[in-house]
């Protein structure tokens, strides 16, 4: 039972933040990002852990499913990114949406000429923990800088950013190494990648649920800015 937790954590824990979103239906452009987010991810790895899950059964196109955890980090970036932006103004928004379109070019070129897309990228993994890291410094540093009377550790968005910051800290480490280790012959290191998946399920586990509370805390909350 616990191992079959496991394995389908990445489709289980998106749907606490689904049944929120279904139930007390938050709206919103900036909670829209979010909800994006959370629909997108569901299908991302629900067919990934189909695909995973049942591999022997699957023809021989639909064994690799790391293009789609490539698609799933991007996803990240996107939303995340533009739900950062827009969540509250910035005195040097240009820098942040620059930083988006270096994400952008720095994607294109390394899919190009140095991994292939059906090819788990610790290259996309690292570079996601950056931007979005750069992120959510830059609403953090913002809101210790905000001369307003919005209390912003009681926010909403506090707790998205901050699961996000958590999630690309831990994940950072994880896929940095995760390939090398993985394909390891060496018992050890089949062992330390098991555990490495095991901290990158807690984390995103971590991430949804944060996500959830936000999300009902701006259904209960309507004025409050997420």
């Amino acid at each position: 039972m616990l191992q079959f937790i496991h394995n389908w954590s990445e489709v289980w824990s998106l749907l606490i933040p689904l049944a929120i979103i279904l139930i007390y239906k938050p709206s919103g452009m900036r909670t829209g990002w979010l909800v994006a987010y959370v629909i997108i991810a569901l299908c991302l790895n629900t067919v990934s852990t189909v695909m995973a899950q049942f591999y022997g059964q699957m023809p021989s196109w639909l064994k690799n499913n790391n293009i789609l955890y490539n698609i799933h980090s991007m996803t990240r970036v996107f939303f995340f990114s533009f739900y950062i932006i827009t969540v509250r103004p910035y005195k040097h928004i240009s820098l942040l949406t620059g930083l988006l379109v270096a994400y952008i070019v720095f994607v294109i070129i390394n899919f190009i000429f140095f991994e292939p897309i059906l090819y788990l990228s610790p290259n996309l993994f690292a570079a996601e923990s950056i931007v979005l890291l750069v992120m959510c410094m830059s609403y953090f540093f913002r809101s210790i800088d905000d001369e307003s009377d919005t209390y912003w550790l009681k926010q909403p968005s506090f707790l998205v950013i901050g699961g996000i910051c958590f999630y690309e800290v831990v994940t950072f480490f994880v896929f940095l190494f995760f390939n090398t280790i993985n394909y390891s012959t060496e018992h050890k290191d089949r062992v330390f990648a098991d555990a490495l998946l095991m901290v990158y399920t807690v984390s995103y586990v971590i991430l949804c649920v944060l996500l959830a509370i936000a999300l009902y805390k701006n259904r209960k909350k309507i004025a409050t800015t997420l």
